[in-house]
């Protein structure tokens, strides 16, 4: 399962949950700054979760 935390423009994403509780194989990204729209879907496609962390990414 390949997880993508959108925003954590302070970095504090993976202090804040027991990622090592993920199903075995679970690969955890974090984007620390908004995408441009034009490379939003390009970016996220491989994803099959998103956590949201702040509402800065515009839809």
């Amino acid at each position: 399962m390949k997880i993508a935390i959108l925003d954590d423009y302070q970095r504090v994403a993976r202090g804040l949950a027991d990622w090592s509780r993920l199903p075995a194989g679970g690969e955890l990204t974090v984007f620390d700054r908004p995408l441009a729209e034009e490379e939003r879907v390009a970016a996220l496609q491989p994803f099959e979760v998103l956590v949201i962390m702040r509402e800065r990414t515009r839809r």
